[in-house]
């Protein structure tokens, strides 16, 4: 989104971490990030902490830096208000991160916790923070580094709705706008989809339906000797067989619609309905024969898939595999739907 800041709200003791705060402070202004926190509030108290809380809900990201100090301590929870902020971006699922001075031996006394009692909880807290996303500083230069980095990285982990200067907003689609659009969009889809189902025109010239196609097909036939008893064979041998482009359909359809068939399925297909359909005749026509190993021509396959393409029923997928369109499903339905009324044959 064009234009958009983020809110990030910095929470820390304040008199001990002022060079470390400022180095934190123009490292989010590089980011075009907003800081937010003890700037707004540097003597924090029991009665502010409502204030406290509605800052941190409106911010994007949360970070806490963790030095010598803990803290003014709230008379209500016993805690510092630092660990209290911690405490309530966690569980307000705000993303979090924090920074801890590395070595807290070694920073001058003066910014360290001189009471046991103090020290104790400070080394508590260290412990909470670590237990979630954290890094360690060395300087306020090295901690301004890590911070540019650290939320850059957060940011993209962690989208968040950031801010917009009232003048962007202006330019933005109203929510009027918004649904207007929402509205127009469902009505175009319905008029796509309704598109989809009608008939094409391709029907007006084009064989379809009852029109019947000339199915050319090839067969292996072997045929018994009245000497020896055995099956000698005779080749392949041509035959041919009339089906209705309907009937195609029918035969081809169910199949492309559960698995988005390939060519040689359709050719496989066809080739065992001409098994099964041409084998009666063919006893008649050669007696005394076996028949095997059906196949359809090729020709006959191309000519076949072509023609319910140009009918609208099939289409190619981006994976150059058959499958119905809208208006083929909806043609299968009224052609192998069960009537009203209909009763059930067969086993």
């Amino acid at each position: 989104m064009p234009d958009q800041r983020h809110q990030v709200f910095v929470s820390s003791t304040y008199v001990d971490l002022v060079e470390e705060r400022s180095e934190v402070m123009q490292a989010l202004l590089e980011l075009e990030c907003m800081p937010a926190g003890m700037e707004l509030f540097p003597a924090a108290n029991d009665s502010q902490w409502e204030w406290i809380k509605r800052v941190i809900d409106e911010s994007d990201y949360y970070i806490v830096i963790v030095g010598g100090r803990y803290g003014s301590i709230s008379k209500d929870s016993g805690l510092s208000f630092t660990e209290m902020e911690y405490r309530y971006a966690v569980e307000t699922a705000k993303p979090v991160i924090g920074f801890l001075v590395d070595d807290p031996s070694r920073l001058p006394s003066k910014v360290v916790e001189q009471q046991a009692s103090r020290a104790k909880k400070l080394e508590a807290f260290r412990e909470l923070v670590k237990g979630r996303l954290c890094k360690f500083y060395s300087s306020p230069a090295d901690l301004g580094a890590k911070v540019s980095r650290s939320l850059t990285q957060l940011r993209k982990q962690h989208p968040r709705p950031g801010w917009l200067r009232a003048d962007v907003l202006a330019g933005l689609p109203s929510a009027d706008d918004v649904l207007r659009l929402k509205s127009e969009n469902e009505e175009m889809r319905r008029r796509l989809e309704s598109y989809g189902l009608e008939e094409p025109r391709s029907r007006d010239h084009l064989a379809s339906g009852s029109d019947f196609y000339e199915l050319n097909f090839v067969f292996a036939r072997s045929e018994k000797s009245e000497e020896t008893g055995g099956f000698r064979s005779k080749g392949d041998q041509w035959d041919e067989m009339k089906l209705s482009w309907d009937d195609i359909f029918a035969l081809l359809g169910p199949n492309i619609l559960q698995t988005n068939s390939k060519y040689w399925a359709a050719s496989r297909d066809l080739a065992d309905h001409v098994q099964l359909h041409a084998r009666p005749e063919l006893m008649k026509k050669y007696p005394s024969s076996r028949f095997s190993n059906f196949r359809v021509s090729s020709d006959c396959v191309d000519t076949i898939m072509l023609q319910l393409r140009a009918l609208k029923l099939i289409e190619l997928d981006e994976e150059k595999r058959w499958q119905l369109t809208p208006y083929g499903d909806n043609y299968l339905v009224s052609l192998l739907g069960v009537p009203k009324g209909a009763t059930r044959t067969g086993g």
